[in-house]
């Protein structure tokens, strides 16, 4: 009895803490991915402690409930999830091509699905055999295996939280009046807004409307090279044919990127720390709120509707953004991942050898 009721008291305490520390972090600064991630796992961790203790007492429900969402969530992503997700990214992907140009970054979806339906045939295949040898090519097929289920798993988890991260940040609101509204540029064609971007600038000026025309406008985009002149200020001439007041729509004309979007803008605030909204894609929100706490802004940033099909691989490629701009925690991971499977497969698999005879 004291054992259980021990290890159930430090679970609630353990997952309280993460829970609290989590929690506080995210209601802190929504531009975090580990924050919401901590919290959740540190609930579920307490309920399990509370459901181990309530089942000592005699009441079992909760966690059986614990146990019961746990597995089921388990055996819906793999057994139902993991089939669905292949059908709708193959969709997707021939769907974005077929209507969009096709690009490396619009293939991604159809990449992802077809990387997926593979997958379990070439984990399979790496595998070793069930007899467990203690001969080099065995413990290096043994390594491998075991090396790239690590790097699956954790390229899925981190693809899972950057989801959830990024679905729990568009569910937040600016809770100061911005002293502008930035709006990313996204490209022209032919000198002109194309649709993607017009939606960027629509949502732009809504996010001015909502704080009552007090935000100034600043369209940011420089001038491409295929480009007669530059995003910024077709951008301007937008908003303004739609209703915003000229005085009130300073336009930034010299980045070539979302970081320097952001850079260039601030240059034109009142003060580097002033509070501003950032209008984007929605598929683009999360990576570029990321980018403004890099940057150190008081930034809430806010995203336009895109087309569905569109979506998969405009996700994909904003993730491996991300894991791009973190580069050297992915591969300090991976080379942990690595490590630890080469140092289990050197320590651990010879003492799984059968005795002879």
């Amino acid at each position: 009895m004291v054992g259980p009721v021990w290890l159930s008291a430090a679970l609630i305490v353990v997952g309280g803490v993460l829970f609290v520390t989590g929690g506080a972090g995210f209601l802190r600064d929504g531009r975090r991915i580990g924050a919401p991630i901590i919290a959740i796992l540190g609930a579920g961790i307490c309920a399990l402690g509370v459901g181990l203790v309530l089942a000592v007492l005699g009441h079992p429900l909760l966690l059986v409930i614990v146990l019961v969402v746990a597995f089921g969530l388990l055996l819906l992503g793999n057994v139902v999830g993991y089939p669905l997700l292949v059908i709708f990214l193959l969709y997707a992907g021939i769907t974005v091509l077929r209507r969009e140009s096709r690009t490396l970054g619009n293939a991604l979806a159809l990449v992802a699905a077809i990387g997926l339906i593979l997958l379990p045939g070439t984990l399979g295949w790496l595998a070793p055999s069930d007899v467990v040898r203690d001969d080099p090519a065995y413990l290096l097929r043994y390594a491998v295996h075991l090396a790239a289920i690590l790097i699956v798993v954790y390229f899925g988890f981190a693809f899972a939280a950057f989801m959830i991260a990024s679905l729990l940040y568009r569910w937040r609101r600016s809770r100061v009046v911005p002293e502008a509204v930035i709006v990313l540029g996204s490209g022209l064609i032919d000198g002109a807004v194309p649709p993607l971007l017009a939606a960027r600038l629509q949502r732009g000026l809504q996010a001015q409307a909502d704080f009552g025309g007090a935000p100034i406008l600043i369209p940011s985009g420089g001038q491409g090279d295929d480009e007669p002149r530059s995003e910024g200020e077709a951008m301007r001439e937008y908003l303004i044919a739609h209703g915003a007041d000229p005085a009130a729509v300073v336009a930034e004309t010299e980045s070539r990127t979302t970081s320097e979007n952001l850079r260039f803008s601030r240059t034109l605030l009142s003060e580097p720390d002033a509070p501003v909204v950032v209008a984007t894609s929605s598929y683009h929100v999360f990576r570029t709120a990321l980018l403004t706490r890099a940057l150190g802004m008081r930034a809430h940033v806010v995203g336009a509707p895109t087309a569905w099909y569109y979506v998969p691989s405009a996700v994909l490629r904003e993730f491996a953004g991300v894991m791009r701009d973190h580069w050297r925690v992915v591969a300090v991971s991976i080379a942990l991942m690595v490590s630890g499977a080469v140092a289990f497969t050197l320590i651990i698999v010879p003492a799984m050898v059968p005795p002879a005879g």
